[in-house]
């Protein structure tokens, strides 16, 4: 792949993410299908989703603490190891009275994907070199689109045409065909970096904790209107525009479309990242609130792909400012940290955006959400403004 050759050790955590990526999808459809196929409830289908992100509240911090301390390639090839034999146990769930055997899976699985994320962007900051970052983070955009696209659509055929047990089955093999590309990853000890300054760079420990701290605090605040728009893409599809489950694939490929054009975006972007990241937030913002008048689904669908894509271009920013401007030793911390409270956010703002759909229409609640990523940008520009007071910014390409 001519793309990797610049850097070819990351080749192998793309597939592995690819791999686990599909591979969830697959079993996140199967067990939806078969918890409505048991019951027919949707509060224990919002139970399934919500014990999904319950976990990383503990497991993306300890994660993150242990990858700063131990072989982080070895870490994340024993959560995969680990995660095989519990994807298989939904095999045994063939009545209501064995739920509890769902559940427990799903918790455990979720336990591990928690644990695994901090791990796996720490990682990025070990192998990839610094002018390397934003195409790698770029890539992980990729990844996210193409799970979109594949998973989304593949996992809804094998789990209609062969059985969600089928889909189980090929959930557990990912884990195995992900922890063998691993194992070709070079060890990633914790100590150990090949990201090298760039000349000329002033850095101070109070510059860095600044711009860390900015990224923090879009990245606390924009889960909020993400989830409002995770729960908006089925009831756009289905309800607002009576397409069903025809206009949620639709959206939902939409959305992996937009994430993959956001590698050829990024990959143009060469400074002044945190900047555009915080624009995207804004304009991510005026594209939902187009969306949520939009007459038609094509028109919707065309907004999607750019809400995702400039969605994408903030996120791999985002990420890239943290990998550039953290030391490697301390990344896992970092991103557990975000990884812990995000996904926190991004379950409570869901669980609200639920509870606003009932009371009002999804064209005002989507309005709504768009509003609030356009506030949130502002200020964040404020404190942009503020935050050039303090550093001297002709000497950083980062702001």
């Amino acid at each position: 792949m001519v793309m990797f050759d610049h850097f070819p050790s990351y080749l192998y955590l793309f597939r592995a993410g690819i791999v686990n990526g599909i591979g969830d999808r697959f079993s996140q459809v199967a067990v939806l299908a078969l918890v409505l196929e048991i019951t027919g409830s949707g509060l224990l289908v919002g139970l399934v989703m919500g014990i999904r992100v319950v976990p990383y509240l503990i497991f993306s911090l300890l994660g993150g603490k242990l990858a700063d301390r131990f072989n982080r390639r070895m870490l994340m090839i024993v959560t995969d190891l680990i995660r095989f034999p519990f994807a298989l146990i939904f095999l045994f769930v063939e009545s209501s009275e064995q739920l509890w055997i769902l559940y427990v899976g799903v918790a455990v699985l979720a336990c591990g994907e928690a644990f695994y994320q901090p791990v796996r962007k720490s990682t990025i900051g070990s192998i990839v070199k610094k002018n390397q970052l934003a195409k790698v983070n770029a890539l992980e955009q990729v990844i996210v689109g193409v799970v979109l696209i594949l998973g989304s659509i593949s996992g809804g055929v094998v789990a209609f045409f062969l059985g969600e047990k089928v889909s189980f089955i090929l959930n557990a093999v990912t884990f195995l065909v992900a922890a063998w590309f691993l194992k070709k990853l070079p060890d990633t000890p914790s100590t150990s970096s090949n990201i090298k300054e760039e000349a000329g760079v002033e850095k101070s420990w109070n510059q860095v904790g600044f711009v860390v701290w900015t990224v923090i605090i879009i990245q606390l605040l924009t889960p909020v209107t993400d989830g409002i728009f995770n729960v908006l893409i089925s009831l756009y599809g289905a309800e607002t525009f009576q397409l069903g489950d025809l206009g949620i694939g639709l959206l939902y490929g939409a959305l992996g479309a937009g994430l993959v054009l956001s590698f050829y975006i990024t990959s143009l972007i060469k400074k002044r990242m945190l900047s555009l990241a915080v624009m995207a937030v804004g304009m991510e913002g005026a594209m939902q609130i187009t969306a949520s008048v939009s007459p038609s689904i094509w028109l919707a669908a065309c907004l999607f792909v750019l809400i995702s894509a400039v969605g994408g271009v903030s996120a791999a920013c985002l990420d890239t400012i943290v990998m550039s401007r953290t030391k490697p030793e301390h990344q896992g911390r970092v991103f557990g940290l975000l990884e812990s409270l995000t996904n926190t956010q991004l379950g409570l703002a869901m669980l609200a955006a639920g509870i606003l759909v009932d009371l009002y229409s999804p064209r005002w609640v989507g309005m709504i959400g768009g509003m609030l990523n356009i506030a949130i940008a502002a200020l964040c520009v404020i404190f942009l403004f503020t935050l050039r007071k303090k550093v001297l910014l002709e000497k950083t390409s980062i702001l």
